[in-house]
C-alpha cells in the first residue's frame, strides 16, 4: 500500500521538478486553527492558498478532497479570478499536510534539486540501497494526537478560514470536491454556538431583513 501511494506521489514529484523555478509565486499562508486536545501548537494551524487580487472583497473558499492539497484548485482558481472580477479564491490546506515532508519538492520547485534527486529521495531509495538520504515515514507513536483530528477539528479549522474571509466585508461562498464536499455539507449544518454554519453570521440587507452570507 505504501509503495502504491509513493508511486502516485512520484508522478507529481516528477512533474513539479520539471517546471521552471518561476512557474508560480503562490504559496500557502498559515493561520491559527482550532485548538485540538493534545495537539502541539505548531500543528494547530490551517493553511490557505490565495489566488486573485488582494483588494477583492468577495471570496470563494474551496476545500480539496482526500489526499489532495490546496494546489489542486489552482488552475480552476486562476480561471475564476480571470473571468469574474472582484473575487479571490482561497483554497484550504488542511493541518495534516504540515506532517508532509516536502523538503526536496520545495528544492525542486526552486530549481535547486533535479528530477533524479527528487525521484531518489521519495522513491528511488526503495530499489537502490546506496541512497542514504531519503524520505522517512513518521512513526505512529510520535503523532498519536492526530487521532483526534476528526470532522470536528476539520470543520472548526474551516470556520477560522471563513471568519478571515468574512472580515474582508464581501460575499463568501464555500465549495468542495470529493471529501471536501462532505466537509462543506457538514459545515452548513454544524452547531457553532447554537447557530448552524449557514447562519453563523448574518447582516441586514438594504430592505432591513437578514440575508445569509
Amino acid at each position: 500500500m505504501r509503495k502504491t501511494l509513493l508511486v502516485c506521489a512520484l508522478v507529481v514529484c516528477a512533474g513539479v521538478a520539471a517546471l521552471p523555478s518561476a512557474a508560480s509565486a503562490l504559496g500557502v499562508r498559515w493561520m491559527n486553527g482550532y485548538s485540538a486536545p493534545g495537539t502541539p501548537a505548531k500543528y494547530d494551524k490551517v493553511g490557505v492558498l490565495k489566488v486573485g487580487p488582494a483588494h477583492a472583497r468577495n471570496v470563494l473558499v474551496l476545500v480539496p478532497g482526500t489526499s489532495a492539497g490546496s494546489a489542486y484548485f489552482v488552475p480552476l482558481a486562476k480561471w475564476i479570478v480571470r473571468t469574474v472580477p472582484g473575487w479571490q479564491v482561497w483554497s484550504v490546506e488542511r493541518r495534516e499536510n504540515l506532517l508532509e515532508d516536502q523538503s526536496v519538492l520545495n528544492l525542486a520547485k526552486a530549481g535547486r534539486a533535479t528530477s533524479v534527486q527528487t525521484f531518489n529521495y521519495y522513491l528511488g531509495y526503495l530499489a537502490d540501497p546506496s541512497i542514504k538520504t531519503h524520505f522517512q515515514f513518521i512513526p505512529d507513536s510520535t503523532v498519536e494526537f492526530a487521532k483526534q483530528w476528526g470532522m470536528n477539528v476539520t470543520v472548526q479549522d474551516l470556520h477560522r478560514v471563513i471568519g478571515a474571509a468574512r472580515r474582508l466585508g464581501g460575499k463568501v461562498v464555500l465549495g468542495g470536491h470529493s471529501l471536501g464536499g462532505s466537509v462543506v455539507t457538514a459545515y452548513a449544518t454544524w452547531d457553532f454556538g447554537g447557530r448552524p454554519g449557514t447562519r453563523d453570521r448574518e447582516r441586514p440587507s438594504r430592505r432591513g431583513r437578514c440575508r445569509r452570507i
